[in-house]
């Protein structure tokens, strides 16, 4: 093993011995997942009716190349590059 590999990994052995970084570091993540989470679960359901929209157009257990063309072309619409 690497020297910097075993410092690190020391390192990150004595930061989570740390009770004070621990909390610190759980204070942290607790205020970045309250931001975060509603922008998950806004990304979910715009999922969910990408996908329900597009199985409207094509059923998936028929035509699933179709299928994912129409939720990726739903999801993200297409730019204006050339490719198409």
């Amino acid at each position: 093993m690497s020297l910097l590999r075993r410092l690190l990994i020391e390192a990150g052995r004595r930061a989570a011995q740390n009770p004070e970084l621990r909390r610190g570091a759980a204070r942290i993540a607790g205020e970045v997942y309250g931001t975060v989470a509603p922008k998950i679960e806004n990304a979910g359901r715009h999922l969910v009716e990408t996908a329900r929209e597009a199985s409207t157009e094509v059923r998936p257990g028929d035509d699933p190349l179709g299928f994912a063309r129409r939720f990726r072309d739903r999801l993200l619409p297409p730019e204006d590059d050339g490719r198409r």
